[in-house]
């Protein structure tokens, strides 16, 4: 699958196997939240396509080679595409993602138990 079409649980799935985290294989209580710190990621608890919470140390550690992602796909005036105006969050994961996998990635998501 194309990285600049994965969205929800797709994106969220390769966003979490970039960042070489592993899969929680405890279903997480309905209140529980993402623990940044364990290392571990769940499909209930871990969102980084929509929440900055969880995207935001990504971005923050990963700027220069999320950004570079962004320059090659859109140019240097990438800051500026409407698509990425309206969805920032979304684009920064995409480009997360092709910087650890490339441009393709399999088009698979684990069980959410």
């Amino acid at each position: 699958m194309n990285v600049k079409k994965l969205e929800g649980v797709q994106l969220d799935f390769w966003v979490a196997k970039a960042a070489g985290l592993a899969t929680q294989q405890e279903v997480p209580l309905p209140q529980e939240r993402h623990d940044p710190d364990s290392g571990k990621w769940h499909p209930k608890t871990f969102h980084p396509s929509i929440d900055w919470s969880h995207a935001g140390p990504i971005v923050s550690n990963e700027w220069y080679v999320i950004e570079d992602v962004l320059v090659e796909w859109f140019g240097p005036d990438w800051a500026y595409a409407g698509g990425i105006t309206n969805a920032s969050l979304l684009w920064f994961m995409r480009a997360f993602v092709a910087s650890q996998f490339g441009d393709e990635v399999e088009d698979i998501v684990e069980s959410d138990g």
